[in-house]
């Protein structure tokens, strides 16, 4: 039976993310992050633990980041999560 729900959830997983590029599943997760960081009220506990928690999708998406900036920044701008993430990057959420 566990073998069953984390297959589902993998597939679940691979369907969420399929077709989307690299860096719109980075936009995706640091907005994801970005709203759980918010939702935590400056509780540096908890905040740690949403980093702990997605250590490995944020070290992809700085990996991604570094290798072009530019770029990251250009393909950054065409996803959906885009225009909610720079919102709340500039305070506006």
């Amino acid at each position: 039976m566990k073998k069953l729900i984390f297959c589902a959830s993998a597939a679940l997983v691979m369907l969420a993310s399929c077709g989307k590029s690299e860096t719109c599943n980075c936009v995706d997760t640091l907005l994801k992050i970005s709203k759980e960081a918010k939702a935590a009220n400056g509780d540096m506990t908890k905040i740690k633990a949403i980093q702990d928690k997605n250590k490995e999708a944020l070290d992809n998406c700085d990996k991604l980041i570094k290798a072009d900036n530019k770029k990251f920044e250009d393909e950054a701008k065409k996803c959906d999560g885009y225009a909610e993430l720079d919102k709340m990057m500039k305070g506006g959420m």
